[in-house]
């Protein structure tokens, strides 16, 4: 017969709902009561989470947090309020930087992985990435709470972790209505990689030039391509291109520089924009769909934590996106408004009314 809070009540004196309190890790349980519900359900054979063991033992409650770039201006946003909200919920964290290297990425998922054997290891891991397979991703989603913060969230479904994204498609969707109403048509989308953030907004660049102009308009390069050779810069310039729509804030920031190698005035010559709504987008005038990246960071690690737990089924959460138009897209055009001299006579009115009559379409024959 299977154990129960109730025999772990009657065993230690403790209340049911004290017990449940302290196998599931929370606060407002003393160190000796958790101990001793945590040992008395281990003797019943009552299974007790990784985040309650770890209390009754006094051990250091540790998050792991794996970053493709810990540089990178949208990861530094993020991990600032990564760090705030673990602080506040009472854990520590393990950064680790993938310094944009899928090897070493997949390594280090890996070493955190094994490390929750031991007395100090990781309870969790948030993964700020989007260049992770699925399968490796879904192997330490066995063991461990996994948490992932990125673009490749609706390719992790059904495979018992969770994810936070923003709304990329409608924050390309967004911005794709600015730039068609400054009066752009054929845009270039700068792709970073072929990673899934990158491909994901370019796929969202596709559909919405395809609604605002001829398929004909549409363009796509890469910013490794254009910094090897900025001349292909110039070429889309002379093909017509108005506006360049760069994966995110800092690779339009290296297509300003490569432009600039061979004496181009990106903004100016075109338009650019970014995407993620970093400071970097902030000192370079950069208009750019900004990402929630305090609440991205926050949730998270609040996700994290909901499944240490005992919450058990999958989270997949959309936050929105924001546009923030900046100089890089240049300023409308003004509105004239044609306002008459005088108030229209009585007249008028009626002249008006004849001339409408006289241009409307005649009634069809009668059947």
């Amino acid at each position: 017969m299977t154990a129960t809070l109730r025999d772990v009540a009657q065993r230690t004196g403790l209340s049911r709902s004290l017990v449940s309190l302290a196998l599931r890790g929370d606060d407002g349980v003393s160190q000796p009561r958790r101990a001793l519900a945590v040992r008395a359900a281990g003797e019943l054979r009552l299974p007790v989470g990784a985040l309650a063991r770890r209390r009754a033992e006094g051990g250091p409650l540790v998050l792991g947090v794996l970053a493709t770039e810990v540089a990178n201006p949208f990861h530094e946003a993020v991990l600032h309020s990564v760090s705030a909200t673990a602080a506040t919920l009472g854990f520590a964290l393990r950064i680790v930087d993938g310094r944009r290297d899928g090897a070493r990425l997949a390594s280090c998922l890996e070493a955190l992985h094994a490390s929750r054997t031991s007395a100090d290891g990781v309870l969790g891991v948030a993964v700020l990435s989007s260049r992770l397979a699925s399968s490796a991703l879904a192997a330490v989603a066995t063991d461990l709470p996994v948490a992932v913060l990125g673009s490749s969230g609706d390719d992790l479904a059904g495979l018992g972790l969770d994810t936070v994204r923003s709304d990329e498609e409608a924050g390309v969707r967004d911005l794709m209505l600015h730039l068609a109403a400054m009066g752009h048509r054929r845009t270039c989308f700068v792709a970073e990689s072929d990673h899934r953030s990158s491909t994901r907004r370019a796929a969202a660049h596709a559909a919405s030039a395809g609604w605002l102009c001829p398929g004909d308009q549409l363009r796509v390069d890469t910013v490794r391509a254009l910094a090897a050779d900025p001349s292909r810069i110039a070429r889309h310039l002379g093909d017509g291109v108005t506006a360049f729509v760069a994966a995110n804030d800092a690779t339009a920031a290296l297509l300003g520089t490569a432009a600039r190698s061979v004496g181009l005035r990106l903004p100016g010559l075109a338009a650019v924009t970014g995407f993620d709504g970093t400071d970097l987008a902030a000192r370079l005038d950069l208009t750019s769909v900004v990402q929630p990246h305090r609440r991205m960071g926050a949730r998270v690690i609040e996700l994290l934590v909901e499944r240490l737990r005992g919450r058990r089924g999958d989270r997949h959460e959309v936050l929105p996106t924001l546009l923030d138009p900046r100089g890089s897209t240049g300023t409308p055009a003004p509105v004239v408004r044609v306002v008459p001299a005088a108030q229209p006579t009585v007249a008028d009115s009626v002249r008006m009314r004849s001339v409408s009559a006289a241009c409307s379409l005649p009634a069809p024959p009668a059947r």
